[in-house]
């Protein structure tokens, strides 16, 4: 029988260890993304929060409206047509599903749901190199920048008007409101994302959260997107009944 110096076994256990460890592999995991990004959605949904939290729809209060968005036409529809039901209910207004039930008509309307991107280089750009001198093949110098930024803002604008259904009379105007949220995206020396923006609420670094202040005011934090609060009907103000504010 083989007798072995006291240890060897664990040496050879580390050995293995070592060996495994040193082996090559390799592992895949499969992730999809939607056609829309998650960051883009929240600019133009933050935007149109904050537009419609400025609308006061009081004047409103206790009388049978419909509804009218004929003239709304954005990419998400459904939320933007959704959220302007609410804040109408929220305040007390009576929505009805069809105009001939109504006292008065609300006309809303769309005037900017979109995105704009500003970006900021310091360093040298991608640089295509021509074949024109001898000797230097033709190529692409990649880009190498010391400070890279970027800032995406979302835009709302939208407006709502009523009228009397019988007489046509103009009876109230919420007046043009323009939102705007933002995004912000900074690269130093290559490392990076470090984002900011009023849909982040505070600044980050690759998803983690720096103890920084944001860089919006207070204002731009305000439009980081309505909190759903819920509503006091008995801070509403006191209307009549459904039957006694209805008039043909």
């Amino acid at each position: 029988m083989t007798t072995y110096p006291k240890g060897t076994g664990r040496l050879v256990r580390s050995l293995m260890v070592l060996g495994l460890a040193a082996a090559p592999g390799c592992g895949t995991v499969k992730t999809t993304n939607t056609v829309r990004t998650g960051t883009e959605q929240l600019l133009l949904t933050n935007a149109w929060d904050s537009a419609l939290q400025k609308i006061d729809f009081r004047p409103l209060t206790g009388v049978p409206v419909f509804l009218d968005t004929a003239n709304v036409t954005a990419v998400d529809q459904g939320w933007v047509v959704s959220s302007l039901r609410q804040a109408m209910l929220t305040q007390g207004v009576l929505l009805r599903t069809k105009a001939e039930q109504a006292q008065w008509i609300v006309e809303a309307r769309v005037g900017v749901y979109g995105t704009d991107e500003h970006n900021l280089l310091i360093g040298i750009p991608q640089t295509a190199i021509p074949a024109t001198l001898p000797g230097i093949p033709a190529g692409t110098v990649p880009e190498m920048p010391l400070v890279k930024k970027s800032n995406q803002q979302g835009m709302a604008k939208l407006a709502l008007f009523a009228y009397d259904r019988a007489s046509g009379q103009f009876v109230w105007s919420s007046g043009t409101i323009l939102s705007t949220s933002s995004a912000k995206d900074t690269y130093v020396g290559g490392v990076g994302p470090i984002q900011g923006g009023s849909i982040r609420g505070g600044t980050e670094f690759v998803g983690i959260k720096l103890p920084l202040t944001s860089e919006g005011s207070s204002d731009e934090a305000g439009r980081a997107g309505r909190q759903n609060t819920p509503s006091d009907p008995a801070a509403l103000r006191q209307s009549a009944s459904d039957l006694d504010s209805f008039m043909p």
